[in-house]
């Protein structure tokens, strides 16, 4: 053939240092002994100094699509004063940007799959960036409802494509070992979120700038925006995903690609990387075949259509959907959960169960608007410190997971974790100690850290050519759980609070049995070849 390579992602297919046709390499021609499929031609990169800069720069990605996005619940209270936000509006603003995410998820997905996964990248992360610092300096609520919009429109390209782009540096053997990894990064943004709250927010300053009065808040707003300038700058470090460029032609850009990757890890040079040419069977999406509009639109339908082909459509809806249920409860409730701890926190003393003091605090009338009596106090920073300590529990959660996920099985930990968290709901009911009722809420929390295991057995399951289109797909459906989850409950938790948790152990144990017929693919077994 004039091609002299070939993309086979054949994920089933069994490395044994055997080509095809079942003989031994070394027995074949020297022609062919240096062709291999996708799986094995990383597999020679080895893990090393290139797959942890690449971790690194993924990671302070991922945080700050959450920081960008959960971020708003740390600046609430403070919204109250400087602009005057009904409680109603602080509840629009709260899903506004994950109602951006959601509306944009699917043009990102395509945009991943047919555009390239690091343009979209570094795209996202700089209009991310420059609707953050707007953003800082709104002068009214609605102002800063439409630039969060407007942050969650753009930052939706780095949320699913981040997982993609990381593991198509991989073989089967590591793949999912640290797509999992990836997701402690959530955790840690955790901590940072509330660290740079405490460092900044009870600061007293109030600056006039263009007439403007800028407070601590907007000071946090510009530092969280500081993660997407350090991940921008990351990815001008690193290269394309290979296994994209292979699928969209360019198959010399990503065997140089494996050439830098080997001699990162290695310490060796480029020209004893055993690979020259890699099997191609499968080919993607481009950009560059788009004619006017309808093209366009055709082409959406093309990356589209195969998730719902009729022998994939039921595994598709059954991730969607527990992907939604997993961010409705998790990041649904840690958007109200600043006000929980802190009603939680204040009435220590009370002896109250927890949905006593939720009903407690729902007697406020819903549309009040904060007096001037409360503002300008100090800023209780206690409230930060124990978000800081949930956020390390996470990150020691993602660490089991990340660890035991290849011994016990990406299933098995789903189901043990789901039934951890419909306990903790069941006897929310019944513990009056605030500490015990902290850990019990935590543990709830951490459902959410299923979501990387979710992202994990999706990105094994769905091709190379609609991977990131997928994924766009799963995490829309996530971000619409948590933005139907933070309305619903924001309505619920203070009025029917009891209520709100037994339908969270329904909810948890129904998605536990849903996730028991996921795909499960066996992880190929690969040797050692060719040192």
């Amino acid at each position: 053939m004039d091609n002299s390579a070939f993309v086979d992602f054949d994920d089933n297919t069994e490395f044994t240092g055997k080509s095809k046709t079942g003989l031994n390499k070394s027995a074949l021609p020297s022609s062919k002994v240096n062709v291999y499929n996708f799986d094995e031609a990383a597999a020679l990169c080895g893990t090393g100094k290139f797959h942890y800069l690449l971790m690194l720069v993924c990671g302070i990605c991922f945080m700050a699509v959450m920081v960008e996005t959960m971020g708003i619940s740390i600046i609430l209270p403070f919204l109250k004063c400087d602009l005057s936000s009904t409680i109603s509006e602080q509840g629009l603003l709260a899903s506004s940007g994950f109602l951006g995410i959601v509306i944009s998820s699917h043009v990102m997905g395509f945009f991943a799959d047919t555009w390239g996964r690091l343009k979209t990248l570094r795209t996202a992360l700089v209009f991310g960036f420059i609707t953050t610092v707007i953003s800082a300096f709104s002068v009214n609520i609605w102002m800063l409802i439409v630039f969060r919009f407007l942050n969650g429109l753009s930052i939706s390209g780095c949320q699913a494509c981040v997982f993609s782009y990381l593991g198509e540096f991989h073989g089967q053997m590591t793949r999912l070992k640290y797509i999992t990894m990836l997701s402690m990064f959530l955790p840690i943004g955790l901590m940072f979120l509330p660290g740079m709250a405490t460092a900044i927010l009870p600061l007293q300053f109030d600056y006039n700038v263009l007439g403007l009065s800028f407070t601590p808040w907007r000071a946090l707003l510009l530092a969280n925006s500081s993660l997407s300038l350090i991940a921008l700058g990351g990815f001008f470090l690193l290269p394309e995903s290979p296994k994209y460029d292979l699928i969209q032609g360019n198959t010399e850009i990503a065997l140089q690609t494996f050439r830098k990757m080997f001699t990162w890890n290695t310490g060796r040079p480029e020209s004893e990387y055993a690979v020259k040419q890699v099997n191609v069977g499968l080919t993607g999406a481009n950009l560059n075949n788009i004619h006017g509009i309808k093209g366009a639109f055709k082409l959406v339908w093309s990356q589209t259509v195969p998730l719902f082909s009729k022998d994939r459509i039921l595994q598709t809806m059954n991730i969607c959907g527990i992907m939604f249920t997993i961010f409705a409860v998790s990041q649904g409730t840690f958007m109200w959960f600043p006000t929980m701890l802190n009603e939680i926190v204040s009435k220590s003393k009370t002896g109250l169960l927890v949905c006593d003091v939720m009903n407690m605090h729902g007697t406020v009338s819903e549309n009040s608007t904060i007096t001037e009596e409360h503002c300008g106090g100090p800023v209780n920073t206690g409230m930060f410190q124990i978000l800081i300590i949930i956020g390390a529990v996470f990150t020691i959660v993602y660490l089991v997971f990340t660890f035991t996920i290849d011994i016990i099985g990406k299933k098995n930990l789903l189901l043990i974790w789901m039934s951890i968290a419909a306990i903790s709901c069941l006897l929310i009911h019944w513990v009056s100690s605030y500490v015990l009722s902290i850990i019990l809420l935590t543990l709830t929390l951490t459902t959410g850290t299923c979501g990387g295991v979710v992202s994990a057995i999706s990105i094994e399951y769905f091709p190379t050519n609609i991977s990131a289109m997928a994924m766009c797909l799963v995490m829309m459906t996530g971000r619409l759980g948590a933005v139907v989850g933070s309305n619903v409950i924001g309505l619920v938790i203070f009025t029917n609070c009891n209520m709100l948790f037994y339908i969270y152990v329904g909810i948890i144990v129904v998605t536990g049995f849903c996730s028991i017929f996921l795909p499960d693919k066996k992880k190929d077994k690969i040797v050692e070849v060719l040192k």
